[in-house]
């Protein structure tokens, strides 16, 4: 439970052992912020808190957690329609924190792709547990979830895309044109193929709709979208990733 003496804790030098993870709070509840803020760094982990979805939203883009804390119930807000909107931009692992017990409260936090549902008051000692647990599920399954070209890496976790070090967010879409050209990159795919293994075969979309979503992507990982160089059109067939260190 928490108690008014926990936030006396300092941060031993021996005590830190992850320098690189990162932990975004979003509560409306500054206390509590601080509280979970304290046991993470406690542990080596990087904080960020916010305390209403715009501020969170533009933290997201800026800040790149690899866990969000999130309480279910923010004063003007609900942190679950938040979190619709943040799954567009992250994959980052999401433990909801809320003071209702209500199972149909729990059970639409979990359905809509939230990991786990800790209710308040809690034990930091328990949601320390369970946010490394989190973390090294993600941490192992992403080793695995690489695709590294020269000058590209596809990370199938958090749906994003690394050139250098900047790192892009894709949508689902984005996301799944940009992997299968990855894995035939040099080489020309066509529009049909594209449509169909993103779309499906019976889809009432157009197959327009794949140049909408190429031009969406070159806006985002183009220099200059107008003369693209690494995704270009393969006249007559379809589009091609161009890796220059393949060639």
């Amino acid at each position: 439970m928490l108690n008014a003496n926990i936030l006396s804790i300092e941060k031993k030098e021996g005590d830190i052992r992850i320098d690189t993870q990162k932990i975004m709070i979003v509560d409306d509840d500054p206390h509590i912020c601080e509280i979970v803020q304290v046991y993470c760094e406690r542990e080596g982990f990087i904080t960020a808190c916010s305390h209403n979805v715009e501020a969170a939203m533009k933290l997201l883009a800026s800040f790149e957690p690899d866990l969000i804390v999130l309480d279910v119930m923010l004063a003007n807000d609900n942190g679950i329609d938040w979190y619709k909107d943040a799954r567009s931009y992250t994959n980052a692992p999401i433990v909801f924190l809320s003071s209702h017990e209500e199972n149909g409260i729990k059970i639409s936090a979990l359905t809509y792709g939230g990991d786990d549902y800790v209710t308040k008051p809690f034990s930091p000692g328990v949601l320390m547990a369970k946010i490394k647990a989190h973390l090294r599920r993600v941490s192992t399954g992403r080793r695995e979830k690489l695709l590294e070209l020269p000058s590209l890496t596809l990370d199938y976790y958090a749906q994003t895309i690394s050139m250098g070090s900047k790192s892009v967010y894709l949508s689902k879409k984005e996301f799944s044109l940009l992997s299968y050209m990855a894995q035939n990159v040099n080489r020309a795919v066509t529009v049909d193929a594209l449509f169909q293994l993103i779309w499906g075969i019976e889809s009432l979309e157009d197959t327009r709709t794949v140049a909408v979503h190429i031009s969406n992507l070159r806006k985002k990982i183009e220099a200059d979208p107008v003369n693209p160089e690494r995704i270009i059109t393969a006249r007559g067939t379809g589009y091609m990733l161009v890796d220059r260190g393949l060639t």
